[in-house]
C-alpha cells in the first residue's frame, strides 16, 4: 500500500458529511467519504488517547490538566503549516477514486497511532499520526463539526477556543 503524502479533511454540506482527501507518495489522490455516526465513535476514541497521553493527568488537579490539555492542543493547532489542499486534478493518477467508509480501525505504529480506514474487511487507506499530528487533526475535525452544525458532548472543554474575558471584548 502505497503512503499517505498528506490529505485535507472538509464538510461536504450537500452530502452531510466529511470528505477525506488523501494524496499518496505516487501522486494519486483517493476520496474517502466519513458519516456522522462513524466519526462520532472515532472522535470519541481519538479524545480518550490523546487524555491518555496526557503528562500528570492521573496526578493532577482537574482545572490544571484542563488547562494544561487546552495548551497543548492551542500550540500544536498553531504549529499548522497551512497548504493548498488536496483536491481532484485534471490528470488520469489523479482521477480521485471515492469510497465510503464503513469501519475505521486504530492501532499503535511507528511513532504514534496509525488510523486505519476500512471498506467492509479490507483497508482502503491507512494514515499515521505522530507527535503533534492527531492534536491537529482533532481540531480540524472540530472545525468541521462546527462548520457543519454537528453537536457532540464527546469533545471536550479542551479542544473549544478558550472565550476568557479579553477574547470576548475583542469579539465585540
Amino acid at each position: 500500500m502505497t503512503g499517505i503524502r498528506r490529505f485535507t479533511t472538509d464538510y461536504v454540506p450537500v452530502e452531510d458529511r466529511m470528505r477525506l482527501s488523501l494524496e499518496r507518495d505516487d501522486g494519486a489522490v483517493r476520496i474517502l467519504w466519513l458519516t456522522r455516526p462513524l466519526l462520532n465513535r472515532l472522535v470519541v476514541q481519538l479524545v480518550r488517547r490523546v487524555d491518555a497521553a496526557a503528562p500528570s493527568a492521573a496526578m493532577g488537579k482537574p482545572l490544571k490538566i484542563e488547562a494544561q490539555q487546552r495548551f497543548t492542543q492551542q500550540a500544536a493547532e498553531a504549529s499548522l503549516k497551512p497548504q493548498a489542499p488536496v483536491r481532484v486534478g485534471a490528470s488520469a493518477r489523479q482521477a480521485g477514486v471515492a469510497m465510503l467508509v464503513t469501519s475505521i480501525g486504530l492501532r499503535d505504529g511507528q511513532g504514534g497511532l496509525v488510523v486505519e480506514f476500512k471498506g467492509g474487511q479490507h483497508v482502503l487507506e491507512a494514515v499515521p499520526f505522530a507527535g503533534d499530528a492527531l492534536r491537529q487533526w482533532l481540531g480540524v475535525l472540530h472545525k468541521c463539526y462546527c462548520q457543519a452544525g454537528w453537536g457532540g458532548d464527546f469533545w471536550p472543554g479542551w479542544i473549544t477556543p478558550d472565550h476568557s474575558p479579553a477574547d470576548m471584548a475583542r469579539m465585540n
